[in-house]
């Protein structure tokens, strides 16, 4: 039998998202917590931030670490807040107190652990056809995959390692 060996060096915990790719950890743009609510239904508000210095672009991915929430970058609205949406088009809120990071959307493939076995729906990286693992066990699985499907997945504590 043959013994495969992974080695990775950068890992993140997968929010699954039926549109948003798995950012790359080595591309993180901002990070921040929420400062307001503020007014309207699709706002990232951080009065500490200063979104419009140009490393934040429209099409970046946010993770909020503490909701476990991801979306993307919409527009950006001022110095401090950006518009969100979900890939899809609907409008996304972090309240206030969200931990946030915004990655660039550059992950072209990853390797995943699932730490609670399930049904586990992957896009994969090199055509994007998504593939369901049936009943996968707690373990690495090596495929090389972008994305994991919230609408389809029942496995859970996922990570993304590269």
């Amino acid at each position: 039998m043959a013994y495969q060996k992974l080695q990775v060096s950068v890992a993140l915990r997968v929010i699954p998202s039926d549109y948003i790719n798995i950012p790359n950890p080595s591309e993180v743009n901002a990070s921040g917590q929420t400062t307001d609510l503020g007014a309207g239904v699709s706002n990232l508000i951080d009065t500490n931030a200063t979104f419009t210095d140009g490393s934040i672009q429209v099409g970046n991915i946010v993770y909020d670490t503490r909701n476990s929430v991801v979306a993307k970058v919409s527009s950006i609205t001022s110095d401090t807040v950006l518009a969100l949406e979900d890939g899809n088009g609907i409008a996304v809120n972090l309240g206030a107190g969200a931990d946030y990071v915004i990655y660039k959307d550059t992950n072209k493939a990853c390797v995943l652990y699932v730490g609670v076995s399930g049904d586990l729906t992957v896009n994969m990286a090199n055509d994007g056809n998504q593939v369901t693992l049936t009943t996968v066990r707690q373990d690495f699985h090596p495929i090389q995959g972008n994305r994991v499907l919230v609408s389809s997945t029942t496995a859970y504590d996922i990570i993304a390692l590269w």
